[in-house]
Parts: C-alpha cells; sequence; structure tokens
C-alpha cells in the first residue's frame, strides 16, 4: 500500500484491525489529490526504490 502521510495513523490502525501490526507500507507527501499527471508520476519515480525493495522482502 503507498498512502499519504497525513494518513499513517489510519493505515497503521487499519493494520492493527486486521490482525497485521508490523505490516510495511509507503508514504508519499500529502496531498495528492489536485496533482497533475506529472506531479504524480514525479511522486511515483520517488518512491519506486523503496516498492521494489518491498516487495522483494
Amino acid at each position: 500500500m503507498i498512502c499519504s502521510d497525513a494518513f499513517r495513523a489510519t493505515g497503521d490502525a487499519m493494520a492493527d484491525v486486521q490482525g497485521a501490526p508490523d505490516y510495511r507500507y509507503l508514504t508519499t507527501p500529502h496531498p495528492v489529490a489536485g496533482l497533475s499527471p506529472d506531479q504524480v508520476r514525479e511522486r511515483a519515480e520517488g518512491v519506486a526504490d523503496q516498492v521494489a525493495r518491498l516487495l522483494a522482502q
């Protein structure tokens, strides 16, 4: 999962509720809504290496 950092507490709470308190996910700076396609692409490129490392574990 990738969510904006404003939702970190919600992501942690959802992981706890689902019985996965150590669930690992990535965040990107808030907000995401309202970004242009180019800005979204920049954000995606900024976390691409982290995504690959997380998936490889």
